[in-house]
């Protein structure tokens, strides 16, 4: 049985697992208090698959393909920056 999240209010919470099970049957809940003025995660993180015991990460999206150049000019880039700051 995959877990299920239910995030909000005690109330909100309490509502969600009236809905989803019976008063008797047996659960187990891990309660986390996250502060108020911090924003949920749009949605949790579920690995695509693992290596070696390794959640293996999305891809990302990128403006230019990841190419040898766009690498060379990027370290350029960076000792440059090195140089400024001596």
């Amino acid at each position: 049985m995959a877990p299920k999240v239910f995030e909000g209010t005690i109330a909100e919470i309490q509502n969600g697992l009236s809905k989803a099970y019976s008063p008797e049957q047996r659960l187990r809940a891990v309660v986390i208090e996250r502060p108020a003025a911090a924003e949920p995660p749009t949605e949790p993180f579920h690995p695509a698959g693992f290596r070696n015991g390794v959640p293996l990460l999305p891809r990302r999206q990128t403006a230019e393909p990841v190419t040898l150049e766009l690498v060379k000019r990027i370290l350029d880039e960076a000792d440059v920056d090195t140089l400024r700051a001596d």
